[in-house]
């Protein structure tokens, strides 16, 4: 029987990794280099995570909130919650952190992918999934693509991050009830 993991390791090579990351990006970093910076042998590394691009991955998915917005029966509730859980609190650092794994997509197309496999493209499933349930109440416009209503969410939020723009929570409400007045389904008195 195997023994637990220590949690101990777990958060040592995930603060190596992030750390490393951030100074040196994907392609400048090296398992060697991760193990040493976290105190513990390579083999503690390679029995968590397959490689490096797995690694990442995994790190970058514990700095984000879970997204698991419960079915309140209101949909604007709803996805108000969705985007106080999918938008993480620093905009600079976790744009940041993309623009480092999507600058690196030429040399090692596989972080990319891993990135987009284990961590966007489920996120957006989830936010796309609730944008159509609300489209399914009647409460969202159904002559909108749940997806492009979702890109238009989302893509207030980067833009704002990339222009060095204010995206706290005030700025966050306001964004949301702009978008909500966009799609929300009028009903005729």
């Amino acid at each position: 029987m195997a023994r637990p993991r220590d949690p101990d390791v777990d958060q040592a090579i995930a603060a190596a990794t992030s750390r490393l990351l951030s100074e040196r990006g994907f392609a400048g970093m090296s398992m060697e280099a991760i193990a040493a910076t976290a105190g513990v042998g390579k083999p503690a590394i390679y029995r968590r995570f397959r490689d490096k691009a797995e690694l990442v991955t995994a790190v970058v998915a514990g700095q984000l909130p879970e997204l698991d917005p419960p079915d309140l029966g209101d949909t604007r509730a709803e996805l108000l919650a969705a985007v106080a859980q999918a938008f993480p609190a620093d905009g600079p650092a976790y744009v940041g952190l993309i623009g480092g794994l999507i600058a690196e997509h030429q040399r090692h197309p596989e972080l990319i992918e891993a990135f987009r496999r284990s961590i966007l493209l489920p996120r957006r499933a989830i936010a796309q999934a609730l944008i159509e349930r609300g489209q399914g109440r009647g409460d969202v416009r159904t002559d909108l693509d749940a997806e492009a209503a979702l890109d238009l969410l989302a893509g207030p939020f980067l833009a704002r991050v990339f222009a060095g723009l204010d995206t706290g929570p005030q700025w966050r409400e306001a964004a949301f009830e702009t978008w909500w007045n966009i799609v929300e389904e009028r009903h005729d008195p």
